[in-house]
């Protein structure tokens, strides 16, 4: 009796995930995004929080959470059933190079969070005060061996995209050029325009309008392709680093274990999003580029850099407390 009774509960158990997965959303999703309001994750998360809701017919809300480099907007999530009622949408370097270079991270991207879609890219822009005496990266890299540790590079902080991503780029040169942290890219453009920095890898949102006015030299973008706002402005690949690709992206979580059939309906509804017209048009004006991505193809992302980032805060010695 007692056999039968658990074969029952198994049953009933197996019919009732699928029963929810269908049924979901039945009342308002959070999309929890640990950041403050009105930067670019957040604008992202607004534009998708409000096709989610118009495609499901429910409400998807909003929930800034910023603080201590993104973890305690994850801790958020972590903390939440995995009913499908509680998601993330983070950038790249808070479920990455976060697990890279904190000495103790507060959470296992891998192991804690589901991937559900790659969303979006940013660009970024290798760019020179215009006083410096290169225009390539050739002649860049040359100068900085020339002249070891007497440039100065900027990044938005100690463990930003930019910063571990030009410790990389120095690995990969060869050079040596000091470190100076920021709180965001909007400051170190206005030290790269003054002549306080050498160089840097500055957002393409801050950089470009200063491109086109003439207080910035740009070298080279390390993104797949060139920018379409910028089509004389060569890719590092062109430059003659193949290897180098430093894409900023956000992306789409939700809690482990996360019910498959919900994660499926989320992943076709943000295939679908992404390719309105409407979607694109709005995500090139915030200097983002549209790049879906399957549940698998995200998740695979995600191992790869960490495993990167992992490689070169170790050679770098990069690590924050």
């Amino acid at each position: 009796m007692l056999r039968r009774a658990a074969l029952a509960l198994g049953f009933a158990g197996a019919l009732a995930r699928p029963a929810a997965a269908a049924e979901w959303p039945e009342r308002p999703v959070k999309i929890v995004v640990p950041y403050a309001p009105g930067g670019p994750v957040d604008l992202v998360t607004r534009l998708v929080a409000d096709k989610l809701g118009t495609k499901f017919n429910q409400s998807f809300v909003v929930d800034n959470k910023p603080g201590a480099n993104g973890a305690i907007g994850v801790q958020a999530l972590i903390a939440a059933p995995n009913d499908g009622y509680t998601l993330l949408l983070h950038a790249s370097a808070g479920v990455t190079i976060y697990q890279a270079v904190m000495r103790t991270p507060a959470f296992d991207t891998l192991r804690d969070l589901t991937p559900i879609a790659l969303l979006v890219y940013f660009d970024l822009i290798l760019c020179a005060n215009p006083s410096m005496p290169f225009s390539t990266v050739k002649d860049f890299v040359a100068y900085a061996k020339a002249n070891p540790n007497k440039l100065s590079f900027g990044s938005a902080g100690v463990g930003a995209m930019n910063h571990v991503g030009t410790e990389w780029f120095k690995i990969m040169a060869g050079i040596d050029m000091v470190h100076v942290p920021y709180r965001g890219d909007a400051p170190v453009a206005a030290d790269v325009v003054s002549g306080t920095l050498g160089v840097s890898f500055i957002a393409s949102n801050v950089a470009i309008p200063l491109i086109k006015a003439g207080k910035l030299k740009p070298l080279a973008v390390p993104s797949r392709k060139r920018l379409a706002a910028l089509p004389d402005v060569p890719t590092m690949a062109e430059a003659g680093y193949p290897e180098f690709d430093l894409q900023p992206w956000t992306g789409l979580f939700g809690p482990a274990g996360l019910d498959k059939g919900i994660e499926a309906k989320l992943s076709a509804a943000m295939k679908e999003i992404l390719s309105e017209r409407d979607v694109t048009e709005r995500l090139a004006g915030l200097g983002m580029t549209p790049a879906f991505s399957t549940p698998a193809e995200l998740a695979d992302k995600v191992a790869r850099s960490i495993a990167l980032w992992k490689d070169v805060a170790a050679k770098a010695k990069v690590v924050v407390e």
